[in-house]
């Protein structure tokens, strides 16, 4: 753990107007810590706010009570310290990889020659094929532009990256992959990661803590260490701890939801 980079939500809550008056109340009282360097997963029913919360741990939400920090100070907006990548990678359609991945740095106010060397650095870290970056999202494959969203959201060095199931629209075994890929991503940058996710293989294979929500207005229900020790491999995945964590994962869910949610989590495993 290094430190930097860490998030505490105390006592968030967050609703949504609605047409014809009213509110609906979608996150209800959230408390959490994130420790600087760590990784933590939240898990759900669908629709329990859990991509909510990663939008008001990045600044694009102002909870209606509560606060959410970062090292201690509140986020009143977007800050170049927390990255977010989205189920879609989003990419601007005419930019090229190249030039989706230095958007931030233009935006910054970066130099050229920095924008070309940094550019250099973030296509070796996220592993992305260099004769590629001249190419247009629609031109890549999928695996490719959610590296090219990955290293965007990594450009500027943020403290913190929100991921909110970036790696669910690929198949199981590329899914895999991306996910030791992104440990061993996070290895390089020590980043705080938070990661939303359907899979609870994914949470135990890539978290220490596992954090499970009920259904809306969500709300913390259990916070589960992972027992496996670190660098970790796709074969720690056949480890009878895994198991028994997943059925403890599963107990929760069934507490948090009704039991549909609960068996497509299952499946997503």
């Amino acid at each position: 753990m290094n430190g930097r980079g860490s998030l505490m939500a105390r006592g968030v809550e967050l609703s949504f107007p609605v047409r014809g008056g009213g509110t609906l109340p979608v996150l209800g009282g959230i408390d959490l810590a994130v420790p600087g360097g760590g990784i933590v997963a939240l898990i759900g029913p669908n629709g329990c706010g859990k991509s909510t919360l990663l939008r008001v741990a990045a600044g694009l939400l102002t909870p209606s009570a509560g606060v959410m920090a970062l090292d201690g100070a509140p986020i009143p907006g977007p800050d170049p310290r927390i990255g977010l990548v989205f189920q879609e990678p989003r990419l601007l359609p005419w930019r090229s990889a190249a030039a989706n991945i230095t958007y931030p740095l233009e935006l910054a106010g970066w130099s050229a020659e920095r924008q070309r060397e940094r550019l250099e650095q973030l296509t070796e870290l996220v592993d992305i094929d260099r004769s590629v970056v001249v190419n247009r999202p629609a031109e890549l494959s999928g695996g490719t532009r959610q590296r090219v969203a990955l290293a965007r959201a990594l450009a500027l060095e943020p403290e913190v990256l929100l991921l909110d199931e970036p790696f669910s629209a690929l198949d199981a075994l590329s899914r895999e992959r991306f996910d030791l890929e992104l440990l061993h991503l996070w290895e390089r940058a020590a980043t705080t990661i938070l990661l939303v996710t359907h899979s609870i293989a994914e949470a135990i294979f890539v978290a220490d803590r596992i954090v499970v929500m009920s259904a809306r207005p969500g709300r913390i229900v259990a916070d589960i260490a992972v027992p496996l020790s670190r660098p970790r491999s796709i074969a720690d995945l056949d480890e009878g701890v895994v198991s028994r964590t997943a059925r403890e994962v599963r107990r929760h869910l069934g507490e948090a939801g009704d039991p549909s949610d609960e068996a497509s989590l299952a499946a997503a495993s």
